[in-house]
């Protein structure tokens, strides 16, 4: 997406906007384009959580910060209660697309006739929809796969080569015939609302007559596989390759790291931690806990944030 320029007025007209108090200590700057403190550049638009040792070389921009103490003169300070929270709500003011008032179906995407698709819902090319229900304002990339018997909540995104409720595989040898008896997987797939499901996600319809459920809010990255009959919580946050096997339960707010793994049938409790790599093996019952390691073990938690866990709403 294309970089835009700014000028101080203009965000402080849409924090305004969007309720978020603010106190401004320096000049108007112009020119302004948000950046990373990974990517510093002058005339950008920053935001620092706590001491401003990380932005010592920002000149010359706009930084979010909780105080005004210790940063270079050059800049001009918008003191705010969460700077990083403000941060997003700005990019998503200003580079959010405009909802969808009507469906767009791309003439590529093949749609079952029986499907029932929402006002403002998007669907991309190559995409194919069976037999479904996608509500409003979902959008749906490129090459995605909906499978019959899945529902789609409201004002979500299905990034491309992601399929919804595919088929699982259980099965067993037959001692008589040694033929491997496949079951059908013949239960549904349910995405709440105002989740996103990134590429390359795969997420296993349920086995019998148990529908898999990806709770509302929550974010499955890029490459997270999620087995059959699982029940994931609220406000989940999978990072990238993360795998639960069959039928898998999870809190609301719990966080998974990269590449972690869950043995089937487990069972976590809310605002669960899982460390990257980390393969579960046993339920968890007590809320917070930090697993790492493999097998997992329950490590304190010295401290109350962890590198890479969003903050939750609980905190």
């Amino acid at each position: 997406m294309k970089s835009r320029v700014f000028s101080t007025q203009v965000v402080g007209a849409a924090l305004r906007a969007l309720s978020i108090a603010f106190v401004q200590q320096g000049p108007d700057l112009e020119g302004l384009a948000f950046a990373s403190l990974r990517h510093v550049q002058a005339a950008g638009i920053y935001f620092v959580e706590g001491a401003p040792e990380p932005a010592g070389a920002i000149r010359d921009s706009l930084v979010l910060c909780r105080a005004a103490d210790g940063f270079d003169v050059s800049n001009t300070l918008l003191v705010v209660a969460e700077p990083q929270l403000a941060f997003y709500k700005l990019m998503r003011h200003f580079y959010a697309a405009p909802p969808a008032v009507a469906s767009e179906i791309h003439p590529t995407a093949i749609i079952d006739p029986r499907a029932v698709i929402g006002a403002g819902v998007t669907i991309g090319p190559y995409s194919v929809i069976g037999d479904c229900v996608i509500e409003r304002g979902t959008c749906i990339g490129p090459h995605v796969v909906v499978e019959d018997g899945s529902t789609i909540g409201e004002d979500c995104e299905i990034a491309s080569h992601t399929t919804i409720g595919a088929a699982g595989v259980a099965w067993i040898w037959d001692p008589e015939t040694r033929e491997r008896i496949v079951q059908p997987q013949i239960g549904g797939c349910i995405i709440e609302a105002r989740c996103f499901i990134g590429t390359n996600v795969t997420v296993v319809r349920g086995s019998v007559n148990e529908s898999t459920l990806i709770g509302e809010g929550t974010l499955l990255a890029h490459g997270t596989k999620i087995g059959h009959g699982c029940n994931v919580g609220k406000q989940n946050h999978f990072a990238n390759s993360v795998s639960l096997a069959g039928n898998v339960t999870t809190g609301d707010r719990c966080f998974f790291g990269s590449g972690c793994i869950v043995r089937p049938m487990i069972r976590l409790t809310m605002d669960i931690i899982v460390g990257a790599g980390a393969v579960v093996v046993n339920d968890v019952d007590v809320p917070h806990s930090l697993l790492v390691g493999v097998p997992a073990v329950i490590k304190p938690r010295d401290k109350s944030r962890h590198n890479g866990v969003p903050k939750n709403l609980s905190e």
